[in-house]
C-alpha cells in the first residue's frame, strides 16, 4: 500500500477541492478550486519520474530520434507521424526526456480541462473519478493513446450537433498520435442514437454470460479469421493470447462495480438522456465499455486496452448519476460508494513497486536505477 500513498494523497486533494467547489457560494471560489485542481494534476503527472511501464519503450526511442531537419529523410518512423513530430520538435527545443514528458502532460491537461468545461462544472470531482477510472494508466502508460482519446472526447459535442466534418477532423488528428482513433470514426453513426433499453440490457446479459461461463468467444473468432487468412500465424497468436490469459475469479469488486453501474444506468436512463444533448453518447459509451470488458475478460491486457477507448463515459456518467437520485440519502449513499471505490481502486492499481512515484523537482531516481527496479519487479502482481 505504501506505493499507493502519493496517488491517495492526490485523490484526497481532489476530494477536498471538490467539496470546496460544492460548498462555495462565490463563483470566483469555484473557479479557484477548478484551476487549482488542474494545476495540481499537471504538477503531479507533468513532473513525474519514471513511473509504471511505457517509459521503458519511449525513453530510448526519444533519444534515438533524428533532428527536425533530417526527420523527413528517414525511410520509416517508429511512431505515428503526429507523435513523432511532437517528440522531434521537443527534442529540437530541449533534448531532455522530462521536458517532452511535461509537454505531453500539458497537452493532456489542456484537453481534459476543455472537456470538463463542457460537461463537468466541478473539475476536482471529475479529476478524482478520472484518476480512479484508469486515469493514472492513461496519463503515464498511454502517451500516444492518451492524446488521441482526449482529442476524441473533445469532438463528442459534434455528434449531438450532427457536424460530421469537424468530428472527423478531430478523429483524424487523433490518428496522427495513435492509430486506434480510427475506431471512433464509424461510431459517429452509432453513439448518438437512442438505442432501445431492452436491446442494451440484452447485450449486457449476453456479455455477462460470456464472462461468467468462460465462453471463449474472442478465441473462437480469432481462430476462424486466422484459419481463413493467415493459418501460418496460428501458433504464434495462440502463444501471445495464452500469455495474456486472465487467471482467477471474475467475481471481483471491479465486476460488481460494473454490474451496479450498468443497473443504475438502465434504471435512470431516461433522466440521463435528458440531462444533456449528448446523453445518449455517454450512455452508449459506458455500456460499450462494460460489455467490451466482459466479452474480452478472458484476456487481461487486451480487455483493458480496448475498453479504455470508452472509459471517458465513466468520468461523466458517475457524476450525472448523483443528480438522478430524488432522495438526499440515496445521493449520499452513492457518493459514499464512489469515494470508497475510488480509494480501493487507487490502492489496487498502484500497489506494486513499478507504481513508485517520484517527482523530478524533488529528486527522482535515474533511468538506470528505475530500469533495474523495473526488471526486478516486472512480474509483481
Amino acid at each position: 500500500m505504501a506505493y499507493a500513498l502519493p496517488y491517495l494523497a492526490l485523490l484526497a486533494a481532489f476530494a477536498l477541492l471538490a467539496y470546496w467547489h460544492r460548498r462555495a457560494v462565490v463563483e470566483d471560489h469555484r473557479a479557484y478550486a477548478n484551476w487549482l485542481s488542474a494545476a495540481l494534476f499537471l504538477f503531479f503527472f507533468g513532473f513525474r519520474g519514471f513511473v509504471n511501464y511505457d517509459w521503458t519503450a519511449y525513453y530510448p526511442e526519444f533519444y534515438s530520434l533524428p533532428s527536425l531537419y533530417t526527420l523527413f529523410t528517414q525511410a520509416k518512423w517508429t511512431f505515428e507521424p503526429g507523435f513523432t513530430l511532437l517528440a522531434v520538435a521537443c527534442k529540437s527545443i530541449y533534448a531532455e526526456w522530462f521536458f517532452f514528458q511535461f509537454v505531453c502532460s500539458a497537452i493532456n491537461t489542456l484537453l481534459i480541462v476543455r472537456f470538463w468545461k463542457r460537461y463537468s462544472p466541478n473539475w476536482p470531482l471529475a479529476f478524482a473519478i478520472y484518476m480512479c477510472m484508469n486515469g493514472v494508466t492513461i496519463s503515464t502508460d498511454l502517451m500516444r493513446n492518451s492524446i488521441s482519446i482526449l482529442l476524441f472526447v473533445n469532438a463528442i459535442h459534434y455528434i449531438g450537433q450532427k457536424r460530421f466534418l469537424p468530428y472527423l477532423a478531430h478523429c483524424l488528428l487523433g490518428v496522427l498520435f495513435h492509430v486506434s482513433a480510427l475506431a471512433y470514426i464509424p461510431l459517429y453513426f452509432v453513439l448518438g442514437r437512442k438505442i432501445n433499453k431492452r436491446v442494451l440490457i440484452g447485450v449486457f446479459i449476453v456479455a455477462n454470460a460470456v464472462c461468467l461461463l468462460h465462453i471463449p468467444v474472442v478465441l473462437s473468432i480469432v481462430d476462424l479469421v486466422i484459419d481463413l487468412l493467415m493459418p501460418s500465424t496460428k501458433l504464434w497468436v495462440h502463444e501471445y493470447l495464452e500469455m495474456d490469459a486472465t487467471t482467477g475469479s471474475f467475481l471481483s469488486i471491479g465486476y460488481l462495480e460494473r454490474l451496479l453501474t450498468a443497473c443504475l444506468v438502465f434504471a435512470y436512463i431516461g433522466k440521463l438522456r435528458a440531462m444533456r444533448p449528448e446523453g445518449n453518447v455517454f450512455i452508449n459509451s459506458v455500456i460499450i465499455y462494460i460489455c467490451l470488458f466482459l466479452f474480452l475478460s478472458e484476456f487481461r491486457t487486451i480487455s483493458v486496452r480496448v475498453s479504455n477507448l470508452f472509459v471517458y463515459a465513466y468520468w461523466i456518467i458517475w457524476i450525472d448519476l448523483i443528480g438522478c437520485f430524488h432522495y438526499r440519502n440515496n445521493r449520499l449513499l452513492f457518493s459514499a460508494f464512489l469515494a470508497a471505490y475510488c480509494v480501493l481502486k487507487t490502492i489496487s492499481s498502484n500497489h506494486t513497486a513499478l507504481s513508485h512515484y517520484d517527482n523530478i523537482l524533488f529528486g527522482a531516481k535515474s533511468y538506470t536505477e528505475r530500469l533495474v527496479l523495473f526488471r526486478r519487479h516486472f512480474n509483481d502482481k
